[in-house]
């Protein structure tokens, strides 16, 4: 099966105008960026949750800051390489949105990374997220990581010439992740409430912090959603960039 992916893969490489190899590197490149944001994140939430804001998120917040300015970057390359190839301008009309979008999700990842960091704590000066709460709060990080890594692998390269079955397969796994990431934060919140060692104030920030680590992964759920029906519709009304080789 390995075998087949691999040779249908190569084939549809070959099958691709040479114009479409360029963007699709810097393409590659905006992906891997998105992807390297999503770890120094995921770190971001283990640094805080066992060490609280003195565990080093300031160093965590540069670095995502410059994930950001780099994005910013690529994506500036990639509309003017886009519009030097006109056949293209459809292809990134449909990303607008999407792209709109990742912008959101990684700014909402560096506000709560520049949070942690300034901040001594959710629940108050000098406390820590209770160790009990760890453990599930580290799942909820993975799921919601992962949502965003499979955002990532479906859409590489992220062209109009993916592979049919690989995309689909991708899509389903952000929906998957997204879901048990919901399901994982309201049982949190719910086992957060139901704690009588906390107070009202304790638990209210605590489950800020459960809702905005969860809400990473309904945004990577949005992207796919707006990726999806922008390349439903360039299938519709551009077949002229398919054929073009």
């Amino acid at each position: 099966m390995e075998t087949q992916v691999f040779v249908e893969t190569q084939s549809n490489i070959a099958e691709r105008p040479a114009a479409a190899r360029p963007i699709e590197r810097d393409l590659d490149s905006y992906l891997d960026a998105i992807a390297d944001a999503t770890a120094v994140f995921r770190e971001a939430v283990d640094t805080y949750v066992h060490s609280g804001a003195d565990g080093g998120c300031w160093r965590q917040a540069r670095r995502i800051d410059e994930h950001l300015r780099t994005l910013d970057e690529l994506q500036q390359k990639l509309e003017t390489r886009a519009h030097a190839q006109s056949i293209f301008d459809a292809l990134f009309a449909d990303m607008a949105d999407p792209l709109a979008g990742v912008g959101r999700m990684l700014r909402d990842m560096k506000r709560q990374i520049t949070r942690f960091a300034i901040e001594s704590g959710f629940s108050g000066p000098g406390r820590r997220v209770p160790p009990s709460l760890v453990p599930d709060i580290e799942a909820l990080t993975e799921d919601v990581c992962a949502a965003v890594e499979a955002l990532v692998g479906a859409y590489r390269p992220c062209t109009l010439w993916w592979d049919q079955s690989a995309l689909a397969s991708g899509q389903d796994r952000v929906g998957w992740y997204e879901g048990r990431a919901d399901q994982q934060s309201t049982a949190l919140i719910r086992k957060i409430f139901h704690d009588e060692g906390l107070d009202i104030r304790e638990s209210l920030a605590l489950a800020q912090l459960v809702e905005e680590i969860d809400r990473v992964a309904d945004f990577a759920l949005g992207i796919e959603r707006e990726l999806r029906a922008g390349r439903e519709l360039g299938d519709r009304q551009s077949p002229v960039v398919r054929e073009s080789h």
